[in-house]
């Protein structure tokens, strides 16, 4: 299952409360769901949020509009982000931030495309490293079995 992840919390620090602030007359949130649901290939739109009590209203939006939706860890987002491709079954995982809300889904289809293209050959594809298009455009894809090896791995919350 070709699942987005889309990785949200309300704890910014550079701009506290930046996933539901407004945009054009609809929650920044709001913008990002719309626009991965149509990358072409994609089974999937899942918002990974926190445990925290200030991120209620990441579910409550989540729950509103029909999204699935995990919390997990604050701190450990490699955590966050194992806990809900494994609750979900995601086999490919295309990691997205509120930080593009006007993210281009033929873009993000690109590079879905490539990974998918190399038939399990390479176990990460991203436009971020290094950078391939504007910021905003930010994709990475990678596939389950990459994100639990590094879940398995990873020592440290920091990791």
């Amino acid at each position: 299952m070709i699942t987005v992840i889309i990785q949200a919390r309300m704890g910014s620090t550079r701009l506290p409360g930046k996933t539901l602030a407004g945009l054009a007359g609809e929650p920044i949130l709001g913008h990002l769901v719309r626009r991965v649901s149509k990358i072409q290939g994609i089974d999937r739109v899942v918002i990974a949020t926190t445990e925290n009590p200030s991120d209620d209203i990441l579910a409550n939006f989540a729950n509103k509009r029909g999204i699935p939706f995990f919390r997990g860890s604050e701190d450990d987002v490699l955590d966050r982000f194992y806990g809900a491709a494994r609750k979900f079954g995601a086999s490919v995982i295309v990691r997205v931030t509120p930080d593009c809300p006007v993210l281009d889904p033929a873009v993000s289809g690109l590079v879905l495309t490539r990974f998918l293209a190399a038939q399990g050959a390479l176990d990460y594809v991203s436009n971020v490293h290094p950078p391939t298009f504007p910021d905003g455009l930010d994709t990475e894809v990678f596939s389950f079995e990459a994100l639990e090896k590094a879940w398995k791995g990873a020592a440290l919350k920091s990791e």
